[in-house]
C-alpha cells in the first residue's frame, strides 16, 4: 500500500518537471490531472491533457483516459482531494508563466 504523496511522487516522476492542476480519490488509489511546467492558475486546465491513475495497492500507473479499462468505473466515483503542499507550491501564480 502506498500513500497519496507517494502517489503524487510516482506521477511526477513519470512526468519531469510537470505541475499537477487537480487530484481526485478513488478506493483503488488516485487520478492526478498533469499541466505543462508553464501552466499558471488562471490559464483552463487542457481538456485533452494527461491524467495518471495510481493504484494504492502498488503504486502502479497508467495513463487514466478512455483506453484504460477502469475509466468509466472511476470517472463516476472519484472525489476532488487537495494537493499536497509541495506539488500545490509548483502551480505558478497567476501571469507568472516564467
Amino acid at each position: 500500500m502506498i500513500t497519496y504523496e507517494q502517489a503524487c511522487d510516482i506521477a511526477a516522476s513519470a512526468f519531469p518537471g510537470a505541475v499537477f492542476s487537480a487530484a481526485f480519490e478513488y478506493p483503488g488509489g488516485w487520478v492526478i490531472n498533469v499541466e505543462p511546467h508553464e501552466w499558471t492558475e488562471d490559464q483552463p486546465v487542457n481538456p485533452f491533457g494527461v491524467s495518471a491513475i495510481i493504484h494504492r495497492s502498488d503504486g502502479e500507473w497508467k495513463y487514466f483516459n478512455v483506453g484504460n479499462p477502469e475509466f468509466l468505473d472511476v470517472l463516476g466515483i472519484m472525489k476532488r482531494i487537495a494537493l499536497p503542499d509541495k506539488y500545490a507550491e509548483m502551480i505558478r501564480p497567476k501571469h507568472n508563466a516564467g
